[in-house]
């Protein structure tokens, strides 16, 4: 079964389980009173702002058919991005003290944002890991020891740590294209590859996020170490100073390099009237999403807003945010094809800014994943931590190691290899599958 089909399968189970929660609540006596909660986004991609407003709209239509109008959760987006009130340490902070307190009542946040130690385990999951489908095994199925699920276990350290927030995933999307660079990592066209101890050396200043960024550091370190190349040149930031857009920075020169989101994303963002990531010469753009094989996003609610919901909308609350996390990755995944091929041919023809599709070798994503060993396991220990958000990381990334072990031997046999799938198959027609094939 390919992904999209495996996807579309559980998305259809988990309707069913919808409309039997819906079922039921219908039929329980009582009458839920409606309740607006504001939210505040933090994104307007277009594979992760709009996928939020479909879940508020979902949310929404499914609460009034099953209670009635009057019973239903009608998620409101407060206008642009709100900054965090200065006297709350991170968003979930402001979302605990809630509305009342000076804070919010919910946010759509990066899952990285739910802890700065783990938090990213349960954003894209461990570069070079578990793609998308393996790792929702892990957010839904009993994956834990003693029959909890990874989401359960995200909710019980956010409680032990009196973080005041229910906190539910609810959007999800595929593989990041992983590089804009001014250089190709592999040969391709014409152009010798620089590979990663070709880019090490480069004085680049890149947008690549942790933990990419700690693995492709770390890569390079070991590559000095070992007397491979003489100096680790890059430089990394997080944001362009001043609040600016990537785009305006690449063609300003202040990056040379970046890695953002899906070809669907980086369409929306990259590309726009006024020039291009490969008119600003970083026209290379590179595969595969190593260091973000797939994204979660999630919405946390202050626990006191949640409490004042009754037990009918909470369980629908729930059972939308499940569903839509299939949904919107389905919906995410069936655009993304077209979002690259129009990336490519951006600037077609012109030789100094045509976009060519580049790949890491593979030789460079071995290194790449011993770093990132090295990265978890120095996590652990770091001191950049507290003691308890150590403690708390460790526990997770063992849940998911114990998960992992468990799963490897068939996760490494069960898919046929992607350039075999559909390759030379025509309709009735002879119209190709794919782009092109063999008509004979």
């Amino acid at each position: 079964m390919s992904n999209e089909k495996h996807v579309n399968s559980k998305a259809t189970r988990i309707i069913l389980i919808g409309l039997a929660t819906l079922a039921l609540a219908t039929m329980t006596s009582g009458r839920a009173l409606a309740r607006e909660i504001q939210y505040r986004s933090f994104s307007a991609s277009a594979a992760i702002g709009p996928p939020a407003q479909a879940f508020a709209a979902r949310l929404q239509a499914v609460t009034s058919t099953a209670l009635g109008v009057g019973g239903e959760v009608h998620l409101i987006q407060i206008p642009g991005t709100p900054p965090i009130p200065s006297q709350f340490s991170d968003i979930l902070a402001a979302v605990a003290a809630g509305q009342a307190g000076g804070g919010f009542d919910a946010a759509y946040i990066s899952g990285g944002d739910l802890n700065k130690a783990w938090g990213f385990l349960y954003n894209s999951g461990v570069p070079l890991g578990p793609s998308f489908d393996e790792f929702l095994g892990f957010l839904y199925g009993k994956s834990i020891d003693g029959g909890k699920t990874g989401l359960e276990l995200a909710q019980e350290i956010l409680a032990a740590r009196g973080r005041g927030v229910v906190a539910l995933p609810i959007v999800g999307s595929p593989e990041q294209l992983s590089g804009y660079f001014r250089e190709p990592l592999d040969d391709v066209r014409g152009h010798r590859g620089i590979g990663l101890s070709g880019l090490c050396q480069q004085h680049w200043t890149l947008r690549y996020l942790p933990p990419g960024e700690d693995v492709i550091n770390r890569a390079c370190d070991e590559l000095v170490a070992d007397g491979r190349i003489p100096a680790n040149n890059l430089a990394f930031i997080e944001a362009v100073p001043g609040g600016g857009s990537l785009l305006q920075a690449a063609l300003s020169g202040t990056i040379q390099g970046l890695e953002f989101a899906t070809p669907l994303d980086d369409l929306s963002q990259l590309f726009g009237s006024a020039g291009n990531v490969g008119t600003a010469g970083l026209r290379f753009v590179h595969t595969p999403g190593w260091q973000q094989q797939f994204l979660i996003t999630w919405m946390i609610v202050s626990k006191p807003v949640w409490d004042s919901l009754d037990a009918r909308q909470q369980a629908l609350f729930q059972a939308v945010a499940q569903a839509h996390v299939a949904a919107s990755y389905g919906e995410n995944l069936r655009q993304q094809g077209a979002a690259l091929q129009a990336i490519l041919d951006a600037n077609r023809g012109d030789p100094k800014s045509e976009i060519v599709l580049s790949r890491w070798p593979v030789r460079d994503l071995g290194r790449l994943r011993s770093a990132t060993i090295r990265v978890l396991d120095e996590r652990a220990t770091s001191s950049t931590f507290s003691a308890t958000d150590r403690i708390d990381y460790a526990r997770i990334l063992e849940a998911l190691r114990r998960y992992v072990r468990v799963n490897d031997n068939y996760w490494d046999h069960r898919q046929v290899d992607p350039q075999l799938r559909f390759d030379d198959w025509q309709s009735p027609g002879g119209e190709c599958w794919e782009a092109t094939c063999d008509r004979r």
